[in-house]
């Protein structure tokens, strides 16, 4: 493959088999003119619960509404949610949105995710629950000790799993670790719904007011409205789609594990950086590949040079982190020195492409790229 084709970070995959599946399915639904509240909705949730291991999966139109119902199932009103500053601004949006306030918290350098030291001191009279994010794939490995955490304080404990579809620490899946779990299907995603969510529970209540407020707060057997709700359903051409995916994720991830190997190998031989730790009790479902560069290495130029010399995609997670969004900034007094740890390591990180259909000579080219790159941003 020439070194002009682009590279890119991530891209949905679908097999010939799976479109030719696909859109058997959507001709029948176009035909039958059930367009949503389904069977394929209801197939998806059944088919998702069974796969993470819960009791109920609820299916919606993005993950961002996963985690704000189940935030405002938890009552959060006028209370406080601890969440990893090293998130998507929309994990804390949605504690606002639900009626509280995100706490933020610092992160471990070595895995990225949320530090349960920091979060300890986080903990006010205040707090109601704590939102976990697995970033990149990684369950986070100190999860038993946030469970514990909740349990001692009588808190709730979310996990955003957006990135972790699949993804095991002990056995044990991404979404059924905490009291509820929140996942996007948005197309750079492990799987994809071409849009959607879903929320994974063992609360049966949860489950029953998540499936009201996706349908304007309407109860089912009542046919009226008992709360405020949207319309935050799942249509059936999503969860077609979203079903075919979900049958080949094993698939997807094996691969996704075949690409982190080749690169961790690589990187072996490369100077100025390293990849984010993964225990050996936890199975990575790498939605990102992030690596650390070294201090006196500028990501941003780096990410540079490899777009324009080798048309290399890269990415971060995430940076600024949300408590450096302006946004944050004005809203709650955040300023730089707040998060050290964050603001430290987040700037220092760049994700290389990962997706299916990465070959083995783009996987070369990639790591050859990353050489090359470094010692140009180091020296400019």
């Amino acid at each position: 493959m020439s070194e002009k084709n682009e590279i890119m970070s991530s891209r949905p995959f679908f097999d010939n088999a799976g479109i030719e599946k696909i859109l058997s399915d959507i001709r029948k639904t176009l035909k039958n003119g059930v367009l949503t509240d389904g069977p394929y909705v209801k197939k998806f949730e059944e088919a998702f619960a069974k796969y993470i291991g819960t009791a109920e999966a609820v299916a919606l139109n993005s993950g961002t509404c996963s985690l704000e119902i189940a935030l405002r199932y938890f009552d959060i009103r006028g209370r406080e949610v601890v969440v990893p500053t090293n998130t998507f601004i929309a994990s804390g949006n949605t504690v606002l949105f639900a009626g509280g306030k995100p706490i933020l918290a610092d992160i471990k350098e070595k895995t990225l995710c949320i530090d349960p030291d920091d979060v300890q001191k986080r903990i006010t009279s205040k707090t109601k629950g704590i939102m976990v994010v697995h970033i990149a794939g990684l369950v986070c490995p100190e999860i038993y000790e946030l469970k514990e955490i909740c349990h001692d304080h009588g808190l709730f404990l979310i996990e955003d799993a957006a990135h972790a579809h699949g993804a095991m620490i002990d056995g044990k899946k991404a979404g059924s670790l905490g009291d509820a779990g929140s996942f996007s299907f948005y197309p750079t995603k492990v799987m994809t719904s071409c849009e959607g969510g879903m929320i994974t529970t063992d609360d049966h209540k949860l489950a029953k007011i998540a499936r009201s407020v996706r349908a304007h707060g309407i109860d089912k057997e009542t046919g009226q409205a008992v709360r405020l709700g949207y319309n935050w359903r799942m249509h059936e051409l999503s969860a077609i789609v979203g079903l075919r995916q979900l049958e080949q994720l094993e698939t997807f991830i094996k691969k996704r594990e075949e690409i982190a190997m080749k690169y961790e190998k690589g990187l072996r031989r490369i100077k100025g950086v390293k990849p984010i730790f993964t225990p050996s009790n936890i199975r990575n479902s790498y939605y990102k590949y992030p690596v650390l560069v070294d201090d006196e290495v500028d990501p941003v130029q780096l990410a540079a040079f490899m777009k324009s010399k080798f048309h290399i995609n890269t990415g971060n997670v995430y940076y600024p982190p949300c408590h450096l969004h302006p946004l944050y900034k004005e809203m709650f007094g955040y300023r730089e020195g707040d998060l050290p740890v964050s603001e430290r390591v987040l700037r220092r990180v760049i994700t290389l492409p990962m997706h299916v259909q990465l070959t083995a000579s783009e996987i070369n080219r990639v790591l050859k790229g990353l050489d090359v790159c470094l010692q140009k941003a180091c020296n400019s």
